[in-house]
This record gives structure tokens, C-alpha cells and sequence, in this order.
């Protein structure tokens, strides 16, 4: 059977016709598109930049938990270390107001102010100094009522016998107090307050931090066991954990820190260690109280680091340059401060210069 020559063509040129003309009318229509898509583009923003990280707030900022303060101080954050041994100067103590017939003494122009304010607003579930404050520097003072009578009292971590202060341990600073225990035992929250932190942390062990509502904040480390959660409210006296020693420690013991805007202190300037008890109800926080050697907390530890100087790192500075500025020379600096002179210094951190 012969095929006709014609029926062979259009059979196969039609095809190739439509699909030719399919792609003319595509052209056709993204020709008359075109200018309204660039337009578009010009007039609607688009963003190429995605957020890679979190930190949980879960409506944290939003409560009203109380702080007490003069003004709100708004402190210059920078990255900060989150060792349990870190090098600054011992503490002093600034002064307390005087208890009243009634309770604790709260003066009367006294503001109100949730402590997430005192705090920036930031709330970081991993670290526990996302960044660090120029205290040393401060201009205005913070009074922290840590006594209210609106919450439950302070209740002392855990009775035990102090194996360490806070101070220096050769050359390198013991950020807190260590308080022997046994395996196992429980350990009390201090303050009413909200966990922040609750996880494994390097030389801390497995480790919790509560914010508290007096502006104050405390750090429970070497746990064998965890027993809160991140964002949990708890009161002072509810269980933060049991005893142990994880993390870098040689012996079962509760390594305790009292922190304010992460800055740590020695917490015998608010807690008397020997009869488990505060030493007053309200807490004078200003510039001389980030200064060396007029804690008599700390001088009565022994550790005591009466006529030290100082000096906070700023932006350009050297070994060479900080040691003609005070006077004294590179290798003095090193071994006041345990460092080679080739240490790396951090922006915003303090070395001895005396």
C-alpha cells in the first residue's frame, strides 16, 4: 500500500508548526510581563538575609517581675568568657539601708521596674554572660531589695562546710564558693525567681542559672542531676538539683556564684556562709563596688586584695602600652596576672596592674 507523500509531511510538520507557535505566544506574553515583573522587584523589598539563631524569650520580657532600682543603667554589651575561673579584682562591699520596725527598710522613692529592663531585655538559655558590662565604669547606683517581703525569704543553697572562696587560687580566680556535700544531696534555689539556664556547660558540669526578681543572678554547678527547666519559675527553696561532681571538680561540691548583669562577686558581700543566713535585705550596687580591697567579707577569707590596681581593656590596648601607662613593666604584669606575654586581651576584660 502506497502512502500519500502529502499525509507524510503534515504529519510531520504540524507538530513542529504548534509547538513553534506555543513558544512565539510564550515569548509574546513574557515580553508584556516583563516590565510590571521588574517594577515589581524595584518597588518590593526582598530580603536575602536569613535569621540563623534564637534565643527563647517565651513571653519572658512580658511579665511583671519585680526589680528595684533608681533609674534602668544601660550597660555596653561585648563578648565575655563563661569560666568558672576568670580573671578581675575582689569585691567591696557599698552599703546597705537600715531595717524597719515593720520588715526590710525600702526607701521611698524607691521605682518599680520589671528586671528584664535591668537586664536589656536579654534572656539567653546557653551562656552565661552573653555580654559584658562596663561596671567598673558605671555611672549611677542600683539598689536591689534582697529581702521582699512580697516573696518568700532566702533560702541558703545548701548547709554545708566551705571547702573555697571566692579570690584568687595562684594565679587564677575562683569566680565563687564552693560548699562540700555528698553525692546525691539536694540543692535549694536561693531567691524566687525563673531558670535561664539548665544544661551541661565545660568546667560547670551540668549546671543551673536563675534570674531572680531582686536583679540578682545565681549559677549551680557540678549537679549530678538536674531537677528544673529552662523557664520554670521557681521559689526560693524549691530543689535546683542534686550534688555531685561533674564538670571539672575534684570532689563531690556545690560551686555557687552570685552574678549581677553577668558579672560575678563575692557572694559572701550579701550571705553570711557560717550561719546560712543574708547578711542584710538590701544591696547598694555602684562603681566602688566592682573596686579591689575593701570587702571585709573577703579580707576576712584571707584572699584579700588590699591596694591592687586595675586597669580594664579597651580597644588598642598592649602589654606594653598598659605597663608604661602604670608605670611598670611587661614581665611585672605577666606574673601578677599568671599570663605570657603573648596573651591575647579582651576587650572589656580587667588585669591587675598592681
Amino acid at each position: 500500500m502506497k502512502m500519500n507523500p502529502a499525509l507524510i509531511v503534515n504529519s510531520v510538520v504540524f507538530p513542529i508548526k504548534s509547538e513553534i507557535r506555543k513558544l512565539i505566544g510564550f515569548l509574546l506574553f513574557f515580553r508584556a510581563v516583563l516590565p510590571l515583573l521588574i517594577v515589581f522587584l524595584l518597588v518590593v523589598p526582598v530580603s536575602l538575609h536569613a535569621q540563623t539563631f534564637t534565643i527563647d524569650t517565651n513571653s519572658f520580657y512580658m511579665e511583671e517581675t519585680p526589680g528595684f532600682l533608681h533609674e534602668p543603667i544601660p550597660f555596653p554589651d561585648a563578648n565575655g568568657s563563661n569560666s568558672p575561673e576568670e580573671e578581675c579584682e575582689e569585691d567591696e562591699f557599698s552599703g546597705t539601708e537600715p531595717e524597719g520596725e515593720d520588715g526590710p527598710y525600702v526607701p521611698g522613692d524607691m521605682i518599680f521596674v520589671p528586671h528584664e529592663v535591668l537586664y536589656n531585655n536579654r534572656w539567653d538559655t546557653l551562656y552565661i554572660r552573653t555580654g559584658k558590662s562596663d561596671v567598673a565604669n558605671m555611672a549611677d547606683s542600683v539598689f536591689l531589695l534582697l529581702n521582699n517581703p512580697a516573696e518568700n525569704g532566702f533560702v541558703f543553697p545548701y548547709k554545708g562546710k566551705v571547702i573555697s572562696r571566692y579570690g584568687y587560687r595562684g594565679s587564677r580566680f575562683h569566680a565563687g564558693i564552693d560548699i562540700k556535700l555528698e553525692q546525691g544531696d539536694t540543692i535549694y534555689n536561693a531567691f524566687d525567681g525563673k531558670v535561664r539556664i539548665a544544661r551541661v556547660m565545660s568546667g560547670y558540669g551540668r549546671m543551673v542559672v536563675i534570674r531572680h526578681n531582686n536583679g540578682l543572678e545565681t549559677v549551680y554547678s557540678h549537679l549530678s542531676k538536674i531537677l528544673a527547666d529552662v523557664n520554670q519559675e521557681l521559689k526560693a527553696g524549691d530543689p535546683v538539683g542534686l550534688g555531685g561532681r561533674t564538670g571539672r571538680a575534684t570532689t563531690t561540691h556545690l560551686h555557687f556564684e552570685t552574678r549581677f548583669r553577668g558579672e560575678h562577686f563575692n557572694p559572701e558581700r550579701i550571705i553570711d556562709f557560717e550561719n546560712y543566713a543574708l547578711r542584710h535585705d538590701t544591696l547598694l550596687i555602684t562603681r566602688s563596688f566592682w573596686r579591689s580591697g575593701n570587702s571585709a567579707a573577703t579580707a576576712s577569707s584571707g584572699n584579700s586584695q588590699e591596694g591592687s590596681r586595675y586597669h580594664t581593656i579597651r580597644s588598642g590596648d598592649t602589654l606594653s602600652k598598659i605597663a608604661r601607662q602604670y608605670g611598670t613593666t611587661v614581665d611585672r604584669l605577666c606574673k601578677l596576672n599568671g599570663i605570657s606575654s603573648a596573651k591575647v586581651l579582651r576587650i572589656g576584660s580587667r588585669l591587675r596592674v598592681s
